[in-house]
């Protein structure tokens, strides 16, 4: 084929041509697992006892991360919830895990949605920036707490879904663009600012309102910008694990540690699944359980302020 064959693809041929070059398993994931049972190993005081009680969360993981890199909105979405409400944790170490759950598992997508050669790289220019200036803001000078966690999820989570819904129905046409215009800079730099702010309270926001921006506003193929969302959260949430780390008071790794291991085999299989299947129906399936999220956190909320 020549070069002039290959600049006339539409941007739906395009994504098809480079898909070949994505494979589900890559050298580096045996390497992450070699890596992740000698750090295991040498760290767990009781590795064989600690990995019967806390293997569960390795599936979590593994759920949490497919279906927060099919839409770009952050395997947040389930482990928050799961941890608060299954395993009876504090909002606040359900909010840790979920973003150093996310800095692996997202990382891992952002890996896969890269090799598709989608992403619109000058994108992250003008979003970057903000997305760390919104984090710092909202764990520095913010801190994330119980009642902001718990107030905060479900509205939000309720948004996402509905965002999810809307972006899946308009569908990957080949009259959607792959470029961001240039008049995109100044709202994507605030978009990113508030999807920071949220995101550091959260653990959701970032990916979904920058890809909602760019499909409803600026008319950006579906495709590029959830691959985008996948790229932002993955630097958002590293940028965030570290602050919590360090400067918020630690990560508890000992569950942390396993939905790591899950997220990042979860989200390396989104891109392959968000081809493979039906995006309409994953799509709504994950938006179903983000407004029943919502939902539940909202009923929650009032019934402990109604018994007060």
């Amino acid at each position: 084929m020549t070069s002039t064959a290959v600049d006339e693809l539409t941007p739906v041929q395009s994504t098809a041509t480079t898909e070949r070059h994505f494979r589900y398993w890559s050298w580096w994931l045996l390497l992450y697992v070699a890596a992740w049972a000698a750090t295991y190993g040498s760290l767990a005081h009781e590795p064989i006892a600690l990995f019967r009680h806390n293997a569960i969360f390795i599936f979590v993981g593994f759920c949490g991360a497919v279906l927060g890199n099919i839409s770009a909105v952050g395997g947040g979405i389930v482990f928050i919830p799961v941890m608060i409400f299954l395993f009876r944790l504090g909002a606040v170490d359900a909010l840790k895990i979920a973003l150093a759950s996310q800095a692996f598992g997202m990382t891992s997508g952002a890996i896969g949605w890269m090799q598709k050669r989608v992403v619109p790289l000058r994108a992250l220019k003008l979003t970057v920036p903000g997305l760390l200036l919104g984090s710092a803001v909202g764990s520095l000078v913010i801190h994330p707490s119980a009642l902001l966690v718990k107030c905060l999820f479900g509205p939000v989570s309720i948004l996402l879904g509905v965002l999810t819904i809307v972006l899946a129905k308009r569908g990957t046409g080949s009259a959607s663009r792959t470029e961001i215009p240039p008049n995109a800079a100044g709202p994507l730099f605030v978009i990113a600012v508030i999807g920071g702010l949220i995101t550091g309270w959260i653990a959701i926001g970032e990916g979904e309102l920058v890809a909602a921006l760019l499909m409803l506003a600026y008319g950006v193929n579906v495709t590029a910008c959830i691959g985008l969302g996948v790229v932002l959260l993955s630097i958002n949430s590293i940028f965030l694990t570290l602050i919590h780390q360090f400067c918020l008071g630690g990560i508890p790794w000992q569950i942390a540690g396993f939905t790591s291991l899950g997220c990042v085999f979860g989200a390396r299989l989104a891109p392959y699944l968000s081809r493979r299947s039906n995006p309409i129906v994953l799509k709504t399936i994950f938006a179903i359980i983000a407004i029943c999220d919502g939902i539940l956190f909202i009923v929650q909320y009032a019934l402990m302020h109604h018994g007060r």
